[in-house]
């Protein structure tokens, strides 16, 4: 970005991010893939980053734990502070005119995978007896009405009889 900063205030240079292959922003965060683009405009205090990023990220639904790429969008405008100055920013061009993306990358993906991630609006999640993903299988109650009844054995355990030889 150097040559951002040596051009005077209001230039601007529009940056396109095309990465389709898996990205590891950090060592916990990694990208299946990522596009869209950058618009970094040099201001006095430093280079001002605005746009908007489609983000594929391999994720856990919370109602049924099956794993499934989530796709969405993240917006950011952000200053980046030449030189560093913690008051204004806590991002900063170093030395080299080089910008990190990844720190803000992976605030602003964490804030948005931290809602509550599912597979698919109708997700059926699991049984709250048997623990089995109600989108493969039945409910509890449909599967126990299906195990014949065993005397003297509590019904919601008669499924175990079935693991015996």
């Amino acid at each position: 970005m150097g040559f951002l900063l040596s051009a005077g205030p209001g230039t601007y240079r529009e940056i396109p991010i095309a990465f389709p292959q898996r990205l590891q922003v950090d060592d916990d965060l990694y990208l299946d893939a990522l596009a869209g683009a950058l618009t970094l405009t040099r201001i006095s205090e430093g280079i001002l980053m605005q746009g908007s990023l489609r983000v594929s990220h391999l994720q856990e639904c919370d109602r049924c734990l099956d794993a499934f790429v989530n796709i969405f969008d993240v917006t950011l405008a952000e200053l980046f502070t030449s030189p560093p100055d913690a008051d204004k920013s806590v991002f900063f061009v170093d030395g080299d005119g080089a910008i990190d993306l990844a720190p803000l990358l992976r605030e602003e993906i964490l804030i948005e995978t931290s809602y509550r991630s599912v597979c698919a609006e109708d997700c059926r999640g699991l049984d709250a007896v048997t623990g089995h993903n109600l989108n493969r299988e039945g409910t509890s109650q449909e599967l126990l009405s299906a195990v014949p009844e065993i005397p003297g054995i509590d019904p919601r355990l008669a499924v175990l009889k079935q693991l015996l030889p």
